[in-house]
């Protein structure tokens, strides 16, 4: 089996994991969707189901841990997974109509971090941030609307 590894796809065998039809479909779902999915939805999606869910569950905790996907808790308290091209840190934008997701590279929080650092004793060691609107197609879709 040919390693998966192309440019922007993570390479499981560098990251000393073994390569497997449940772990490619995994990165396949996830890179083929343009909005963040549940266990279940990724599951579905795989089109050689041999394992079952807590190997899903497995795999997206390592995925997260590499960097490769992104959990994201919704509104409705339910945890997604979207898929993450950057390597180095970065945020996501959300559409709140369709719920389309996007990378965003721009962090520009260092500075206000440091302060909340200062006022609160707290040492950051990492952050999150999901940002919400509507997408291109919506916002068009709302003005003719």
């Amino acid at each position: 089996m040919a390693d998966s590894a192309t440019p922007g796809t993570p390479s499981l065998r560098a990251a000393g994991m073994r390569q497997t039809p449940q772990r490619e479909g995994i990165l396949r779902v996830l890179k083929d969707s343009d909005r963040p999915l549940t266990v279940e939805e990724i599951w579905e999606r795989i089109p050689e189901r041999r394992s079952g869910l807590p190997t899903v569950y497995r795999n997206l905790e390592r995925f997260v841990r590499e960097g490769w996907a992104e959990s994201i808790l919704g509104g409705d308290q339910v945890m997604r997974f979207v898929r993450c091209d950057s390597r180095h840190h970065h945020h996501h934008l959300q559409c709140e109509r369709c719920g389309r997701t996007a990378e965003v590279d721009a962090c520009g929080l260092d500075e206000s971090l440091r302060n909340l650092e200062s006022l609160s004793g707290f040492k950051i060691t990492r952050h999150q941030l999901l940002l919400f609107g509507l997408c291109s197609a919506c916002s068009a879709e709302a003005a003719q609307a």
